[in-house]
């Protein structure tokens, strides 16, 4: 689907760029290819159209481009060989192995057993498929990707960055800790139109590292809460509801978790037929990046103002 859930967001550098060309020429120069019978996984891009391929014939567009903006589509196919198979294969190789030599086996000859294993196996594991979404801003200087990590975004930028040599992305970040931001719009009951506190946050001891308390349904400027903030806690998760029709939970590292976009905005393409699904794909995301562009310079003006 792509309504994005999360959004890990990298600034680009002032002085560097990003056009059609060259996205597609580093698109085409990484497309997915599936996993050799020796490989544990493999990523690449395809189609942002691949799950309507059996009506569209979009196979061979890898970007999506709507009014300056740019959606790619990444794919990962991991092989899934569960532990437990792992560990029994290896045992049963090692007992015969020891049998066959009549004496135990050295760490080193073990170690060496379970490559063997590996090899023998990893053709014969299922495949897990995950795909995620790359979304370029060029008008704001920004890419943003949904993915439930920075190690997962940096995977698959890295995979982007190659063939262009180099990319001067920056995750989004300010000078001040969100966490203290955060926790004094909270406590001072902060309004900041179209923007709003939602109802659920987080809070932890900064010091400590422990007693985390976690709020869900509750008002957040609540004398209860105070009461943990006044005790040296600090609200390291926030909801933010955006009037425009968005909210999310912005965690202390400026990572967007539990993107919801209203019904309103969901269903606003609801005319177009179930067998215009490329047209469908193209209008959400058209839809997804003016809303989503807009809350997120919403916010950066706010914090940046904070900070």
């Amino acid at each position: 689907m792509l309504w994005f859930k999360n959004a890990i967001i990298y600034q680009l550098s002032d002085n560097h760029s990003l056009d059609k060309e060259s996205i597609e020429n580093a698109v085409k120069a990484a497309t997915f290819i599936p996993c050799g019978s020796l490989d544990n996984s493999k990523m690449g891009w395809v189609s942002p159209y691949s799950n309507n391929a059996q009506h569209h014939n979009q196979e061979d567009n890898l970007i999506l481009e709507m009014q300056g903006q740019f959606l790619l589509k990444m794919k990962k196919e991991t092989k899934i060989l569960p532990s437990s198979v792992l560990k029994q294969a290896l045992l049963d190789k090692i007992a015969k192995q020891e049998q066959a030599l009549s004496r135990r086996l050295t760490k080193t000859e073990k170690a060496s057993l379970k490559d063997e294993v590996m090899v023998d196996l990893i053709p014969r594991a299922f495949s897990k498929y995950t795909s995620y979404w790359l979304w370029l801003d060029p008008q704001n200087k920004r890419v943003i990707i949904d993915c439930g990590s920075f190690k997962q975004a940096e995977d698959i930028l890295a995979i982007l960055r190659k063939p262009l040599g180099t990319l001067a992305l920056t995750p989004l970040s300010i000078d001040k800790p969100l966490e203290k931001i955060m926790t004094t719009w909270v406590s001072e009951k902060r309004h900041f139109p179209p923007l709003q506190l939602g109802d659920e946050a987080e809070l932890k001891d900064p010091l400590e590292g422990n007693g985390i308390i976690r709020c869900k349904n509750q008002d957040v400027t609540s004398d209860e809460i105070e009461t943990h903030i006044n005790a040296g806690k600090w609200v390291t998760k926030l909801k933010i509801i955006d009037d425009r029709g968005v909210s999310f939970i912005v965690n202390a590292d400026l990572t967007f978790k539990r993107i919801k976009f209203d019904a309103v905005i969901l269903d606003e393409n609801e005319d177009i037929g179930t067998d215009e699904l490329d047209k469908r794909l193209e209008a959400d995301f058209l839809i997804m990046s003016t809303t989503l562009a807009n809350t997120i310079n919403t916010f950066s003006t706010l914090i940046s103002k904070e900070s």
